[in-house]
């Protein structure tokens, strides 16, 4: 298996395993991507800002997701606390595994890979992401991958109002404890 950036010759495989997981999530009755979002537009631009990285093996795509750089407006402010404070770290948002690949522990496979390259940017310190409260098979692996929950964020600056999902963060080998919170809430 091969972690690598994502190209504009991705698009169709990386859409094809977004719309695979807005599926999955309906036929469970989770409200996550059951909206416009995550669209086309948002996947091309992900994929210009050289944001989307793939798993991939014999020339298929296996998962996707998108590591975003600076200050998430989402992450700005928080019910509970944060791992680190005034730190630099990466967002990890619309995370996806191809349907036809479940039960290969591709999610766990991607984010262990993505750590691994993530530990070598001397300028990470952490790592956010967050899901829907509703999304256990995401909360556990998020858990599984080393986070920890720091509470809840709103949506509402990604354009989604009225929307509240549980918060993680993840420390990186570069976490300097000048950047860590005093107390390190967990809800």
């Amino acid at each position: 298996m091969l972690l690598r950036q994502a190209t504009m010759a991705d698009l169709p495989q990386i859409e094809s395993i977004i719309r695979d997981g807005r599926e999955l999530l309906a036929a469970q009755a989770i409200d996550q991507w059951q909206g416009a979002y995550p669209n086309t537009a948002v996947l091309v631009d992900d994929i210009h800002q050289g944001w989307t990285v793939v798993l991939e093996e014999n020339n298929e795509i296996l998962g996707t997701a998108a590591l975003i750089p600076g200050e998430d407006p989402t992450y700005k402010q928080i019910d509970g606390q944060w791992l680190t404070k005034q730190a630099p770290y990466l967002a990890i948002h619309r995370v996806a595994v191809s349907s036809h690949h479940h039960g290969r522990g591709l999610a766990g496979e991607l984010f262990q890979r993505l750590f691994a390259q993530i530990d070598h940017a001397d300028a990470i310190e952490s790592i956010r992401i967050d899901t829907h409260p509703q999304n256990m098979a995401m909360q556990h692996i998020i858990k599984k991958s080393g986070f920890s929950e720091t509470g809840k964020i709103d949506l509402t600056a990604a354009g989604m109002p009225g929307t509240t999902d549980f918060a993680y963060e993840r420390l990186t080998v570069n976490a300097k404890p000048v950047h860590l919170a005093a107390t390190q809430a967990v809800h």
